[in-house]
């Protein structure tokens, strides 16, 4: 509060610490808000480094779709506190009544999404409410699908990347696949070679788990994985206990590479936890008794719904069975429903994360104004 002469408490402190300090622990959406008060806040909150510092403090938290839009889950803290409540989310993103049906969501990386809308792609980052138009690789003859199968940030050079596939809408045997790299922002896509014994993925189906610089997918009897920096492809081994049968999903836990599994009964949640990456070691973590979590209504198992299941942390964990999302500790606990604050609870656990940041793109800045204006989006950003 400024005293009678205008002053405030910050007058006396030195800028470095307000910016490096306070500013900096506050929350991206105050950051933003707080720039509009000083003239020395805004830059010393606009610098490179301040903005991927602070990026790296958010929480990483489950990006959950809805029929409307997408919401991403609040921090929650039933395990800590052993409080067994219905936990209600919002939409950060809402589609248009015109395409409600339409958009997909293809992938997030440091605070940025990407969605569709048929052959239209958007790059978007909600924090800040900047969007733009997403440029794909050209479709050559016969080729008419293409989509998205990993974004991600290249370290060397700091560019934002997006891996595509482009593939026969008929899917003729005889023709493979193309895929390429784009630097968001350029029109020069660069063609690589995926291997040939895994198929192409879908990042809005199944996204990858990044890990020590790497895109990990769960493809077949292994695991595919794709070095961010050498943007070249390798495979690695799963836990040998595993059935041929067995159905996987990668997942992050605290920072370590999980993998879950589960029978086609789909009654346990058995996750394993890579113990040695190098050596490609995994260890048994924890099971997950669906029939023993305590929920009401109950699950019915016998619709045989392939659970699946996100972390929030070490601790905590959401479970969806059909169109229920469960938050759970790791020892099975039931700690609450996760519901919208809509009127219908069909909710989707995407496998994409957000974790918020302030980052810009040239393309937000280059994208012009008349463009911009015939190619809107077909979604409100609402956070």
């Amino acid at each position: 509060m400024p005293d009678s002469s205008g002053a405030t408490v910050f007058d006396d402190l030195p800028e470095w610490l307000v910016v490096d300090e306070i500013l900096f622990r506050l929350p991206p959406k105050d950051v933003l808000r707080c720039r509009a008060v000083r003239r020395s806040w805004r830059s010393g909150t606009s610098t490179d480094k301040f903005i991927h510092d602070h990026h790296r403090r958010q929480p990483s938290l489950p990006i959950i779709e809805h029929h409307k839009g997408i919401c991403h889950l609040p921090y929650l803290s039933g395990a800590a506190a052993g409080v067994s409540t219905d936990k209600k989310i919002r939409l950060f993103i809402r589609y248009t009544p015109a395409t409600i049906v339409d958009v997909i969501h293809h992938g997030a990386c440091d605070g940025l999404l990407i969605l569709s809308e048929q052959a239209d792609f958007y790059i978007c980052n909600p924090t800040t409410h900047r969007c733009a138009s997403l440029p794909h690789p050209p479709l050559r003859p016969g080729f008419s699908t293409v989509t998205v199968v990993a974004f991600y940030r290249h370290h060397t050079s700091g560019e934002h990347r997006v891996l595509w596939v482009v593939m026969s809408h008929a899917r003729v045997e005889y023709e493979s696949p193309d895929y390429f790299v784009l630097t968001v922002g350029s029109d020069q896509p660069r063609l690589i070679q995926w291997l040939i014994a895994s198929p192409a993925a879908d990042s809005s189906t199944c996204p990858p788990v990044h890990h020590r610089g790497s895109l990990h997918w769960p493809m077949g009897l292994s695991i595919t994985v794709f070095d961010t920096v050498a943007e070249t492809f390798r495979q690695m081994s799963r836990p040998a206990q595993l059935g041929d049968n067995d159905m996987v999903a990668l997942l992050d836990i605290g920072g370590a590479l999980a993998l879950s599994s589960t029978t086609l009964e789909c009654v346990t949640l058995d996750v394993w936890v890579l113990q040695d990456y190098d050596a490609e070691t995994w260890g048994f973590q924890f099971r997950i008794n669906l029939r023993a979590v305590v929920a009401a209504p109950p699950i019915d198992l016998r619709l045989k719904y392939v659970p699946r299941m996100v972390a929030i942390n070490e601790r905590e964990l959401l479970i969806q069975v059909g169109w229920r999302l469960l938050h759970c500790g790791i020892d099975g606990t039931f700690l609450g429903n996760v519901e919208i604050e809509e009127h219908e609870n069909y909710l989707t656990l995407t496998k994409h994360r957000l974790q918020e940041s302030m980052i810009s793109l040239p393309l937000f800045e280059t994208q012009h104004e008349e463009e911009a204006v015939n190619n809107v989006p077909p979604f409100l950003i609402v956070l």
